[in-house]
């Protein structure tokens, strides 16, 4: 009898753990923005120590979520905005270092402003989007591109940013014929009802 007390304890301090994750992302975003402001570039291997620490427990809290059937409001908040800030704190990173030409960045960091605003106006007018697979894909491309161009001074990590700018267009452009397919949808169902 006792010995199952302790499991159910257990259990719900284990189900805070991916939000724990979410926050402690969010936390380490500061530290990264004043270790690229600080780095002379045009690499910062510890700013991609760190860019690429936070960016694992993304995928480390999305798998404790799933696991412990632990997926919460809180986390499908906060979980995209801390990726998006990752993202555009390492962006902001990159051209701080000069490594790309800024066009790259400033369009990613743009594209994601532009869909967080987008979301965010969905949920107001009833709707939840959510990131799709290729979304999912286009985001890890872009937080992979980000950590390479902060780490390496290669040619094709450049390469690399900018098929990861096309896709992140592509996707943008998905989401927006997606919303606007679930608005005209839900006028044609209130000018019938």
């Amino acid at each position: 009898m006792a010995e199952v007390g302790v499991k159910r304890a257990r259990i719900p301090w284990l189900r805070l753990l991916p939000n724990v994750l979410t926050t402690a992302r969010l936390g380490a975003l500061p530290v990264l923005a004043v270790v690229l402001w600080q780095a002379d570039g045009p690499t910062s291997r510890l700013g991609a120590l760190i860019f690429g620490l936070v960016a694992a427990t993304d995928l480390l809290d999305g798998v404790l979520a799933r696991a412990l059937r632990a997926e919460s409001r809180y986390g499908r908040l906060l979980d995209p905005l801390a990726d998006r800030l990752l993202v555009g704190v390492g962006l902001v990173g990159v051209i701080l270092l000069d490594r790309v030409h800024w066009s790259a960045p400033l369009i990613l960091i743009a594209r994601d402003v532009t869909l967080v605003g987008g979301f965010l106006a969905m949920a107001r007018r009833g709707f939840e989007m959510r990131v799709d697979l290729a979304g999912k894909a286009s985001s890890a491309l872009t937080m992979f591109a980000t950590a390479g161009c902060i780490l390496l001074a290669d040619g094709w990590v450049e390469v690399l940013m900018w098929v990861a700018v096309v896709m992140s267009l592509v996707t943008l452009a998905r989401y927006c014929l997606g919303a606007s397919r679930a608005l005209r949808s839900h006028e044609r169902g209130s000018l019938s009802a």
